[in-house]
């Protein structure tokens, strides 16, 4: 089902460079809810740049935690939220797709189906996710960074910015 609505899909890829980029949207699997400090930190330095940070997070449980409730740059999706098939059917969702992201970042370490499908189906002109399997070619991302097991958030992060930053410098253009 997945294949059959890419093949639907068309992305409009062109040069990027991060300093232009106005509209970020990040995929966040929220299982691990102690790497939110990273996740806020990025939202900070993306925002004082003036650019806008809208993240869709996974929850696992019935219930949001609490530090996470209350973010107007956050969405959440529920198991609720999925259809029988695992893509996501949220109204949330629906928008997330709709709107026109610069860059889309995918921080699902656990390759979690949902946020994998939202990832493919973004229409995104750049998308950044984890170098997590043997079959790259597959993976619907533009750059992949592999990062060291256990998963670290703040690595993936750090290393996911500084790579963005030289692709769009002319400083590194040849």
């Amino acid at each position: 089902m997945l294949y059959r609505r890419l093949a639907a899909l068309r992305r409009m890829k062109q040069d990027f460079n991060l300093d232009r980029v106005r509209k970020i949207g990040i995929l966040w699997d929220a299982s691990f809810e102690n790497d939110f400090q990273y996740l806020a930190a990025l939202n900070r330095q993306l925002s004082e740049t003036g650019k806008s940070v809208e993240v869709i997070a996974w929850i696992p449980g019935k219930i949001v935690p609490d530090r996470l409730t209350g973010l107007s740059y956050m969405k959440f999706l529920r198991k609720t939220d999925l259809n029988w098939a695992f893509f996501p059917v949220s109204d949330d969702a629906k928008k997330f797709l709709e709107t026109k992201y610069d860059l889309l970042i995918d921080v699902n370490p656990s390759s979690l189906f949902q946020l994998s499908a939202l990832a493919a189906l973004s229409a995104a002109p750049m998308k950044v996710g984890p170098d997590l399997t043997d079959e790259p070619e597959n993976t619907p991302y533009d750059l992949m960074i592999r990062a060291p097991k256990p998963f670290s958030i703040a690595f993936f992060i750090d290393q996911a910015m500084h790579y963005l930053s030289l692709i769009g410098s002319p400083e590194t253009r040849a």
